[in-house]
């Protein structure tokens, strides 16, 4: 056993990485669960470090990868490092590439370093990784790793209720509060667009193996390849009450879309339809808005967008743009550089069900 507290940082460095990486097991979740409280300073009671929601992310078997997607560099017997694997394969063409997203990265300040390490090593795992926005420190370190910017994916919102939202907004915003809520008075009044008369939406409690062709269908853009398993292992997220809809045109499915629920927020995770038409990804997001302004309990209604096509639809629908994160590519074979704009929903991360209920609204 390397003594790794007699050496000199560098030389704990070299020697961790001499070492396996290690899975964590639910055994540690304790463990795990106290390195993230620390390093995002957040109590371990937050809603991102739900125990259910750790074991849905982390344990769960995904039909992409079936087993732990938790990894860490150990020192000692504690963590210094952590990241989950969020996989994602791509389809350009028709060729497809393995990659994957890196979710609940973080470093603590044992051993400086291993954060940096810890991806390097993760890396190694696809030939492509991606990674959206991030802290000051992220968004530093990742060009230095050889990642580069390949797009943005922008959050937009749109007001629902918006006394509802003022009375249920722990946010202190002190005498801000009565104008921003006057503000998002007017907001909410905006008109809501009415889908064609020959598109409808029926809801469905799962995906079916019946689905896989409509679900595989080839897309305008370079898109996350989805089927029935993946879905509805994402319908399954404890984090936000998750809920599926297909999207029909004179009655064929042509696509679908689902919304993730958490208190006070829906959001439009994922969207897609068969098709390059602008009309199409128009109707579309007609129905999903209809349908998600309906929800009683929301307050503000979110979606997100990478793509001209489905940003132009959103904005159509009385959305207004609150922020836009790069999308971080890192690449070496150029397998997807040079196929952009990548098509990015909030269903590609964590940011579909992430909640922070002392700041849940955008507007």
């Amino acid at each position: 056993m390397i003594a790794f507290a007699q050496l000199a940082p560098v030389k704990r460095i070299r020697a961790l990485w001499s070492l396996p990486l290690e899975v964590l097991s639910p055994r540690e979740r304790d463990s795990l669960i106290a390195f993230l409280s620390d390093v995002f300073h957040l109590p371990n009671t937050a809603a991102f470090l739900n125990p259910d929601l750790l074991s849905w992310k982390y344990d769960e078997p995904r039909p992409d990868w079936p087993g732990s997607r938790s990894y860490a560099w150990m020192e000692q017997g504690a963590i210094t490092a952590h990241a989950c694997l969020y996989p994602a394969t791509y389809r350009a063409g028709d060729q497809d590439i393995a990659a994957s997203y890196l979710i609940d990265w973080a470093a603590g300040r044992r051993l400086p370093g291993a954060g940096v390490l810890l991806l390097r090593k993760l890396a190694s795992f696809f030939p492509v990784l991606l990674a959206i926005g991030g802290s000051e420190d992220t968004l530093r370190i990742l060009p230095k790793l050889g990642y580069r910017t390949c797009g943005e994916i922008s959050s937009y919102a749109r007001v629902m209720r918006p006394w509802r939202q003022f009375r249920t907004d722990p946010f202190p915003r002190g005498w801000k509060g009565p104008l921003r809520l006057a503000r998002n008075v007017l907001r909410s009044l905006e008109p809501v667009r009415s889908a064609p008369k020959d598109w409808s939406a029926q809801p469905i409690a799962a995906f079916e193996d019946s689905h896989a062709a409509l679900l595989a269908a080839e897309t305008p853009f370079p898109s996350t390849h989805r089927t029935p398993a993946l879905l509805n292992y994402l319908l399954r997220c404890p984090g936000a009450r998750m809920s599926a809809y297909l999207i029909h045109r004179e009655g064929r499915a042509c696509g679908w879309f689902m919304l993730a629920r958490v208190p006070g927020v829906v959001r439009i995770a994922d969207l897609r339809v068969q098709s390059s038409e602008p009309e199409w990804w128009q109707a579309a997001y007609d129905l999903a808005t209809q349908i998600a302004l309906a929800d009683p309990e929301g307050c503000e209604l979110v979606a997100a967008a990478s793509t001209p096509l489905a940003a132009d639809a959103i904005r159509n629908n009385g959305f207004r743009l609150y922020r836009s994160d790069p999308i971080f590519l890192l690449d070496p074979k150029g397998l997807l550089a040079n196929r952009t704009p990548l098509e990015v929903s909030l269903l590609d991360s964590d940011a579909a069900y992430l909640y922070v209920p002392g700041y849940p609204y955008l507007t």
